[in-house]
């Protein structure tokens, strides 16, 4: 049996991920330029989230196929959010196509990880 307190881990800090995006964008919308504190914070719970969901994952005995593409999604969420930080850093501002493409990917791994993982 796999211990799901990893499973709730993962879903705790990709939860605060998720809240602290959308507290990003909406300071984007309001005009002000978040924290890079926010920024770094985020990306350190959604990185370290998503790891511990793929390693909880390699411990099941037969794959979860709404788990193992909720873990897909959030790691193409992650090359966008390496994209967006790549151009924060050299100084050009981000297109909103990107940021828009991040956050969808994100949205609809949360949504099957919800699923996925009430499905347990």
């Amino acid at each position: 049996m796999v211990d799901p307190v990893w499973l709730w881990a993962a879903g705790v800090g990709l939860s605060a991920a998720l809240l602290l995006g959308l507290g990003m964008v909406f300071q984007l919308l309001r005009g002000r330029v978040p924290r890079i504190g926010w920024g770094i914070l985020h990306a350190m719970l959604a990185t370290s989230a998503t790891i511990l969901l793929i390693i909880w994952l390699f411990g099941l005995p037969r794959p979860d196929l709404l788990l193992d593409d909720a873990a897909l999604f959030f790691a193409m969420a992650f090359l966008g959010g390496l994209t967006l930080a790549g151009l924060q850093i050299a100084g050009y501002r981000a297109p909103g196509v990107i940021i828009f493409l991040h956050g969808l990917f994100a949205a609809f791994a949360m949504v099957l990880f919800v699923v996925g993982a009430s499905r347990l």
